[in-house]
């Protein structure tokens, strides 16, 4: 048993040396097939669930749902993927999201669709956990900046591809052939995992000891992280407020053909992705993400002024360029912080501030909006941003003394 597991052991590590490993390239063809399920159901289940509730308001509240249980779901997730067999967990979270999509196209009444609602954001939140904490142990760790870059990619693919084959496949086929098409894609996605090379850490979680596990703040949050978790959520707040409110903007303003920010922001990050990681291993975080809380903090600027679409497009660059360097950077800095029995923890309290910023930005959006309008809101989104940038850097001088000696 012992030579079988050394065996296993030695495998692993031959694969690790080089990034485009066979366990590597699976778990971003998992990424993509998840992301472009998330992306075709986000733009049509408001619609699926107004035909079964005949309510706005019940419509609004089943497509909310999905964030809400995944939020929920993220410090479970975490603790639960440094404990437990990462590939079977990842496994079954494409299982579980398929068996939820199937029961989209099964619901035929407000209860069981919000049931398998829950059921897909919970699923989700796990697997988006699990999947970065499990894609690391293929990624040699001086590239993990390079990995992880390269990862994102199927998300961004999905950004941009989905949406539309998600509208276009439900009014041509319907809502019960698409729901269905996503959930052959995710049991495809579990067929895939099971071609991992995979060998359990050893002695790094309690389960896996043979210990009771304890529970405790700990174990939920991984406090080395929280500020990382602070800044990356305030580039997803900032995302949501441009994603809630710049077709109102607008529309109030007379510019047309606004949906080119999204695009052409789509397209800057697909390229970014491609060498940004490299960036991200080599040059300091500090400078980074400094760098892209400026660039981001100087399009919402640019979006609060825009009389033109030519200035939102600029603005759009720029967005793409901050966010999609400062996430990784963020991200990538999050799992070398911690032990490799903690990257559960680490990613699920990263991810948390993420939703958190998600959620509450059109909430704040729409107050401020209202209130002041939508220039007033882009500009008070930069001085957040800014403030975010003071606290940032006061963190990273306190910390680096004490990271260096534990280092």
């Amino acid at each position: 048993m012992l030579k079988e597991d050394t065996v296993e052991e030695s495998k692993i590590h031959s694969t690790k040396k080089s990034l485009w490993n066979k366990s590597y390239i699976y778990l971003m063809l998992v990424s993509l097939i998840t992301n472009m399920g998330f992306n075709m159901v986000y733009v049509i289940i408001s619609k699926y669930a107004l035909r079964i509730s005949d309510s706005l308001s019940i419509a609004g509240i089943i497509a909310g749902m999905f964030s809400i249980s995944a939020l929920v779901v993220r410090p479970l997730a975490g603790v639960t993927v440094d404990r437990v067999n990462k590939k079977q967990l990842c496994i079954l979270a494409n299982i579980l999201i398929g068996i939820s999509l199937v029961g989209y196209s099964l619901s035929r009444n407000v209860p069981m669709l919000f049931f398998f609602r829950v059921l897909h954001g919970a699923s989700f939140g796990l697997g988006s956990t699990v999947n970065i904490a499990l894609v690391t142990q293929y990624i040699p760790k001086d590239r993990m900046g390079e990995g992880l870059a390269y990862y994102g990619l199927g998300q961004v693919v999905a950004q941009v591809v989905s949406p539309s084959l998600g509208v276009y496949i439900e009014g041509r086929y319907g809502f019960s052939l698409l729901f269905l098409m996503i959930a052959l894609l995710s049991f495809t996605g579990a067929g895939l995992l099971t071609r991992l090379d995979y060998t359990k850490d050893k002695g790094l979680g309690p389960i896996e000891k043979g210990q009771r596990p304890r529970l405790s703040l700990n174990s939920l949050i991984a406090k080395e992280v929280i500020v990382y978790a602070m800044v990356g959520g305030i580039f997803s707040f900032s995302n949501g407020i441009v994603s809630s409110f710049l077709i109102l903007l607008g529309e109030d303003r007379n510019i047309a053909n606004v949906s080119l920010f999204f695009s052409l922001g789509a397209i800057v990050l697909f390229v970014l992705r491609l060498f940004v990681g490299r960036l991200v291993d080599k040059q300091g975080l500090s400078l980074i993400v400094n760098i892209a809380l400026i660039l981001t903090a100087g399009s919402m600027v640019l979006i609060g002024i825009a009389p033109s679409l030519l200035i939102l497009l600029l603005a759009s660059v720029l967005k793409s360029m901050g966010q999609g360097t400062g996430q990784i950077a963020l991200q990538t800095e999050s799992i070398k912080r911690v032990d490799p029995a903690r990257v559960g923890v680490a990613t699920s309290t990263f991810y948390i501030g993420a939703d958190i910023g998600q959620g509450f930005g059109p909430m704040v959006g729409g107050r401020i909006s209202d209130s002041f309008g939508y220039g007033t809101l882009f500009f008070v989104c930069a001085c957040l941003i800014l403030a975010t940038m003071l606290l940032f850097n006061i963190y990273q001088r306190k910390s680096s003394v004490s990271y260096a000696n534990k280092s």
